[in-house]
């Protein structure tokens, strides 16, 4: 009876560990526009800052997921509703440009549309990893989260491009067939009646409390991203102004960093716990020599290096924020804890050019450009982080 239980048990954790990581993939559906925003740009008479809006707004309806399914995890709805839910949202945003394509005021609104799915998956994601699987398995579990976060932007950006590339950029948009098959998976795959895991009796009552650990998390993965989007808002320019590539190396040097974060979120799990205090840090100091690289190594060949660089940096980040407010709050808050989180980092990719620009344009003089005033910027913060030990406070604070 006991082995029938605990084979039962595994079919169940492996199953439900695929249909969570599936939801994962969607973590960046809304990019998989951007192939074709010079063609949209031309057919629409936009400017670059008008047409970058199909990703960029996107971000603030990220936000309102974050909040919404914090909220929506903490009623009796089913999570497995809530997941179907926000990937019908993704396929609905990405399918209806492909009838309707004539207002792009329309398809900012099926961006918008894409970008509440995506926020909530993302968000769900987590809670699914911190709600549905043993305690042992959730630190390797987020951090294998962000490599299929990565293949997801595999597919969407690479996938798109090639289909605007057969005829025209409306194309692009049947990449979204793809969250359909993420839908399928899900149906089959996530229960809609999850088993109970080890520590969920005592952790199940009571009222939802956030700590200050939630909050620290939160603003650091906003620097993080802050950071982050530096590499997305500027590479392309960087390789074609400093005439390192053509636009075509400048793509590819954006896709290497997912390739990056995809190979580093193999490890992340090995990673957090060989660096239990310090993992936080240690993808700030990395952001920081990576973006160095790009921003005083003049080639090619430097700037592959720093963008690959870039990918596990936040690869190493992302998979371990979840992870720390998993352990910081009751199982009853984690849903809340983890939408404040999402909602706050998601400010950090919006602000990212109005912080990083500003301080370009600053120091611009004496040499510096936006990847070498970012690499003196995180290093500085990996500094702090390791000073202020907001890592081993959390994790103690964990272990009382």
């Amino acid at each position: 009876m006991d082995t029938a239980e605990h084979v039962l048990s595994k079919s169940y954790v492996s199953k439900t560990r695929v249909g969570v990581l599936a939801v994962s993939t969607m973590g960046m559906a809304s990019l998989a526009i951007t192939p074709s925003y010079a063609a949209i740009a031309k057919f629409f008479t936009l400017g670059n800052t008008s047409v970058q809006m199909l990703t960029s707004l996107p971000n603030l309806f990220m936000m309102l997921a974050g909040l919404l399914i914090g909220r929506l995890t903490a009623t009796k709805i089913k999570l497995k509703t809530l997941t179907i839910s926000a990937i019908i949202l993704v396929v609905i945003g990405g399918f209806l440009p492909l009838a309707f394509h004539t207002s792009f005021a329309f398809l900012l609104f099926c961006s918008c549309l894409v970008g509440l799915g995506q926020g909530a998956c993302t968000n769900l994601s987590q809670v699914l990893i911190s709600q549905m699987l043993p305690e042992d398995l959730r630190q390797s579990t987020m951090g294998l989260s962000t490599t299929f976060t990565n293949i997801g932007g595999i597919v969407f950006i690479m996938g798109g491009g090639q289909l605007a590339a057969t005829n025209t950029w409306i194309n692009n948009y049947w990449i979204y067939i793809f969250s359909l098959v993420v839908l399928v998976v899900v149906l089959a795959l996530v229960p809609l009646h999850p088993q109970a895991v080890t520590g969920d009796a005592e952790n199940a009552s009571g009222k939802i409390k956030l700590n200050k650990y939630v909050f620290y998390c939160a603003i650091w993965a906003f620097f993080t991203m802050l950071l982050n989007n530096v590499l997305n808002n500027n590479i392309s320019l960087f390789v074609v102004q400093e005439k390192l590539g053509a636009t075509s190396q400048a793509a590819l040097t954006s896709t290497i960093s997912l390739v990056g974060g995809m190979l580093c979120g193999f490890i992340v799990g090995g990673i957090g716990k060989r660096f239990k205090y310090s993992s936080i840090a240690l993808s700030f100091i990395l952001y920081g020599l990576s973006y160095l690289l790009v921003g005083f190594g003049h080639s090619l060949i430097m700037a592959f290096i720093g963008s690959f660089l870039v990918g596990a940096a936040m690869s190493i980040a992302m998979g371990q924020f979840p992870y720390l407010i998993s352990i910081a709050v009751g199982q009853n808050s984690v849903s809340m804890a983890l939408g404040v989180y999402v909602a706050i980092y998601s400010v950090g990719g919006v602000v990212s050019p109005f912080v990083i620009n500003p301080l370009t344009t600053a120091v611009e003089k004496i040499g510096l450009n936006a990847f070498s005033v970012s690499g003196v910027l995180a290093l500085l913060l990996g500094v702090i982080c390791i000073a202020g030990k907001f890592q081993k406070n959390l994790v103690e604070h964990a272990l009382e």
